[in-house]
């Protein structure tokens, strides 16, 4: 069931890095091995030793000096993370504000309950949002109002929206969760700047993973960014970051918790710190690399039987898969390559994307420690349990 390459010969075809070699290698060997073949890292990635220690560390600091004094004590360390969010945003050292959150689920809330005046009345959108975001507007009482756009969404259908009702702020979701499409958000963040509409931005699949720099947009741009530690960046789970820059970052009212798991907050900290190191541009260069080919493969291997639906070339590492006949359960299918083949991937309901969704999903997201090999034993799996 360990298919790791750390207990395997690493210099044969089968386990050649779909990553550049030296970047697979450094994801590889600075984390423990694994236990099966992960196609997971859009849910969760994997952490590194140096993320676990950190967070460790702050929580024997809390037990030995107090949990107050322990988190003076990591002022620093989360004020260097601060601006490495800032930088994979395009921002200055101390530019706009960066909060941490218990989530990027709970940072749309604090964003939402802090906005200025109340909670916005109206929030545009595309057809294809992630389900519970759509969800938790209507239920903080926003009005969600559906954007006519392609799936492969279209600056220009955003900015036509806004001739009419001008709904309070605009939300795009960079990268989906139920698709790999990387959006062109930075556009849509531009056409709505030329409004005067505040536009708040989904990060959670897209920080770490592809180019998320806004620094195109005009400075007094209202634009809101959040995310999650858990997926690309592979922090610790529960901790998320909410970023405002424009004169909106000076009216929302406080978005961080002092109640707070600071642990969490430092391990992503150091998962930050490392991601600085290995280089952002490398990283996504070596993540779009990695997608591509296990698209390829799968294209090829599973023709007939499987879909893909993302560009073969879309750069993300994000891989969707739909089977070609309809019958097939999926959340069981997901179930037996785990349990009998030892592969990890997503399965995708409906309710991700309920405006854009057909039907059920599987997704598969490697990161820089993918293998030929990985691939070849989900393609086998593939075809013994469906």
């Amino acid at each position: 069931m360990d298919a790791s390459p750390e207990q395997t010969p690493e210099h044969t075809p089968e386990h050649t890095p779909l990553a550049p070699a030296g970047l697979a290698a450094a994801w590889r060997r600075t984390r423990p091995p694994r236990r099966v073949v992960h196609l997971d890292s859009a849910a969760a990635g994997r952490a590194s030793w140096a993320v676990l220690d950190a967070a460790a560390a702050h929580a024997r600091r809390e037990s030995g000096s107090g949990g107050y004094v322990a988190a003076a004590e990591a002022a620093d360390v989360l004020e260097r993370a601060r601006d490495d969010v800032r930088a994979l945003l395009g921002w200055g050292p101390g530019e706009g504000v960066v909060a941490f959150t218990h989530g990027a689920h709970d940072a749309l809330r604090q964003v939402l309950l802090g906005w200025p005046g109340g909670v916005p009345a109206t929030a545009a959108h595309a057809p294809g949002e992630y389900g519970p975001n759509v969800a938790l507007l209507r239920r903080l009482g926003v009005r969600p109002v559906p954007v006519d756009t392609p799936h492969r969404l279209e600056p220009a259908a955003f900015e036509r929206s806004l001739d009419g009702e001008r709904p309070d702020l605009v939300h795009v979701t960079w990268v989906g969760s139920h698709s790999g499409t990387v959006q062109p958000a930075v556009g849509v963040a531009a056409a709505c700047a030329g409004a005067g509409v505040p536009v708040v931005l989904d990060a959670a699949q897209a920080l770490g993973h592809v180019d998320t720099a806004l620094d195109a947009l005009p400075a007094d741009a209202d634009v809101v960014v959040y995310g999650t530690s858990r997926k690309w960046l592979a922090g610790p789970r529960g901790v998320g970051f909410a970023a405002a820059r424009g004169p909106l970052a000076q009216r929302l009212e406080e978005l961080e918790q002092a109640e707070a798991h600071v642990a969490g907050r430092v391990g992503f900290a150091a998962a930050l710190a490392e991601h600085r190191d290995l280089g952002p541009a490398a990283v996504r260069a070596g993540l779009a690399r990695v997608g591509a080919a296990v698209r390829h493969r799968l294209a090829a291997a599973l023709e007939g039987s499987w879909t893909v639906l993302e560009d073969l070339d879309e750069p993300s590492a994000t891989v969707t898969l739909r089977p070609a006949g309809a019958g097939l359960d999926l959340a069981a299918l997901r179930a037996r390559l785990l349990a009998e083949h030892g592969v990890l991937t997503t399965f995708l309901a409906t309710e991700r994307a309920p405006g854009e969704m057909p039907a059920p999903a599987l997704r598969v997201s490697g990161h820089l420690d993918t293998s030929a090999q990985d691939v070849g034993a989900l393609v086998a799996a593939l075809r013994t349990a469906s």
